[in-house]
């Protein structure tokens, strides 16, 4: 029996998709990464440079002030680990920006994802499918049946 504080698989899957960037902010933070990395890259990094940071590249990425800039900035602050009092420097940062970036999927491994997620579909409904048919054809030879049975009664 499971424990009431065990995460149920919906919740799970949540959790995991939550916790992993999507492709837009994966690519925001290797960007940011990159300009960390390259440029003064041995200085303190700062709370206030990684804020100004998300909002700079979502700005960048979705124009000022739209509804898509303030989601792409929660959602790069979410994957940007806090500064606060950490002695960190901004090459060292960048490496955490990567390390939170993961690896992006390639399109051959995305394409097998659906190939196997269209077979599983497609299997799962040919079996729902099977069932209804086998469901269908019981429900006939009780009609013909019953059928039968009335015209016997009907001739007697």
């Amino acid at each position: 029996m499971s424990e009431p504080t065990d995460r149920t698989q919906p919740d799970e899957g949540l959790r995991r998709a939550q916790a992993e960037p999507d492709t837009t902010t994966r690519t925001l933070l290797l960007r940011i990464a990159t300009r960390l990395s390259t440029e003064r890259p041995s200085l303190a990094m700062r709370e206030v440079t990684r804020l100004a940071l998300a909002l700079r590249f979502a700005t960048e990425q979705h124009g000022f002030d739209t509804p898509e800039t303030n989601t792409a900035e929660q959602q790069l602050l979410r994957h940007m680990p806090q500064v606060d009092d950490r002695d960190i420097s901004r090459g060292e940062y960048a490496l955490l920006l990567r390390s939170r970036a993961g690896r992006a999927r390639t399109q051959a491994e995305r394409v097998a994802e659906l190939h196997r997620q269209a077979n599983a579909d497609y299997a799962q409904g040919e079996q729902h499918r099977h069932r209804s048919l086998d469901h269908r054809d019981d429900a006939n030879t009780r009609a013909l049946a019953d059928g039968s049975h009335a015209a016997r009664s009907a001739t007697s």
